[in-house]
């Protein structure tokens, strides 16, 4: 289970749109009020999402000939194919050039906000859709209930460490980290698509196919 789990926790770590909003939390009014206020609601919400998930399907995944199974292999299928499709609308849509290498309007709206807008962004930001299949694979797993949500803690602990260490190294080691964390914003920014692209591209293949495999 850890090792289906894992890859997906990985590349929501990667995923650079939170990441970019870690960067940018040391530039608002309250860089280290926001910037703990942000990874706090960001851990937050994964996990009480992710508990609500467990909580209410749990019991299910141990029913002896039931549609549990079907249906966690079902919403396999159906995760892989939502991803593939956001990725080809990615691919298919491309910026213009003018809008190539230039600062979202997004950022430029976190970088004046305060704790409230800090939240905000960590609730958005939640990687609902990728979090979802990891949770069918706890499910899938069939373990007792302290050993899915053990999964599901090392799960977020490994999904939001980027964001949390950045902000972490924002907070202790301002002035030295400044110059270096800016490089990685500006980098991010320009590669943000591609980045995206590979990571849906690579997670939609992984369930697609899971999801065919076990529906065959």
């Amino acid at each position: 289970m850890l090792l289906q789990i894992l890859p997906v926790a990985i590349a929501i770590t990667v995923n650079p749109v939170p990441i970019i909003a870690a960067l940018i939390m040391p530039a608002t009014r309250w860089p280290a009020r926001n910037g703990v206020t942000y990874v706090a609601v960001l851990v937050g919400v994964m996990a009480v999402f992710g508990a609500l998930v467990l909580l209410l399907l749990h019991d299910a995944t141990f029913t002896p000939g039931g549609r549990a199974d079907l249906v966690i292999r079902i919403a396999w299928l159906v995760v892989g194919l939502g991803f593939l499709a956001a990725c080809a609308v990615m691919v298919i849509r491309k910026p213009t050039p003018s809008g190539r290498g230039r600062e979202p309007r997004w950022m430029r709206m976190i970088a004046a906000m305060g704790p409230a807008g800090a939240a905000a962004v960590g609730v958005l930001l939640v990687n609902y859709e990728m979090e979802t299949p990891a949770l069918m694979d706890i499910l899938g797993a069939g373990v007792p209930a302290s050993e899915a949500f053990a999964a599901l803690t090392l799960f977020i602990a490994v999904a939001c460490s980027i964001p949390v260490a950045l902000v972490v190294v924002s907070i202790v080691a301002r002035d030295r980290a400044a110059a270096l964390m800016q490089r990685v914003k500006t980098w991010l920014t320009l590669h943000e698509r591609p980045i995206l692209i590979c990571l849906f591209a690579v997670i939609g293949t992984l369930y697609a196919v899971k999801g065919l495999l076990a529906l065959t």
